[in-house]
């Protein structure tokens, strides 16, 4: 056989070794198994609640009111940089506080608890729920993520009207989750008018009208 031919004869044999050893490694397809998680939640979703949300929103919340007494109806508001801050690190932990509620694994109680009120579940019920409707669960911890970067906006504008108004819409959040997944069988009466006595606010003096500015109101003598 002429040399060139057989020069020939080896390049493909090589090319050819080379393509199948090719084709042998890409015939191993990757692990398809997701890696272990290094996150492990610690806290429970009640514990969460009360140790984060709860009070990140109560942040958010209070710092603008109107407090009527019997003299006049005193506008509580952030004054200075440092006060908005205080209530942005309060719009954070609520919105970061939304990412944890949805994280793999994380039970509703560190124990099991029983239903607190008439028309509201217990701790099993709760986390049954909570199973069967995960996507609806993960959809109010999102919008609550979203109503509290509304709230953040309101907060790095320094706007106290925007901040009002994206406050009630967290409340309708939380009120909507807590009606589906912890207490749906309650019945709500409705909350008494400013003219009725049995009103569960103290008052005295003549009664204070609502403010301008939306903000949340609270009577006190």
């Amino acid at each position: 056989m002429p040399r060139r031919l057989i020069d020939l004869v080896r390049k493909c044999s090589a090319i050819g070794t080379i393509s199948w050893l090719l084709c042998a490694c890409g015939s191993h397809s990757p692990s398809t198994a997701a890696p272990p998680s290094p996150l492990s939640p610690v806290a429970s979703i009640q514990e969460l609640m009360q140790a984060e949300v709860d009070r990140s929103a109560d942040g958010v919340w209070n710092p603008v009111a109107a407090i009527s007494s019997e003299k006049a109806t005193e506008e509580r508001r952030p004054q200075t940089p440092e006060e908005w801050a205080e209530v942005r690190l309060s719009a954070i932990a609520l919105i970061e506080a939304s990412n944890l509620l949805v994280m793999d694994g994380r039970r509703v109680g560190a124990k099991e608890f029983p239903a607190e009120a008439d028309g509201a579940l217990d701790s099993r019920q709760i986390q049954a729920l909570i199973d069967a409707k995960r996507p609806q669960f993960n959809a109010f911890a999102a919008a609550l993520r979203e109503t509290g970067l509304t709230a953040l906006a309101a907060i790095d504008a320094m706007d106290p009207a925007g901040l009002v108004k994206a406050g009630g819409a967290i409340e309708a959040v939380c009120e909507a989750c807590h009606l589906t997944f912890w207490y749906p069988n309650q019945v709500i009466p409705p909350f008494p008018k400013d003219d009725d006595p049995s009103r569960p606010i103290i008052r005295l003096g003549i009664p204070s009208t609502k403010p301008a500015s939306g903000a949340r109101h609270i009577d006190k003598p």
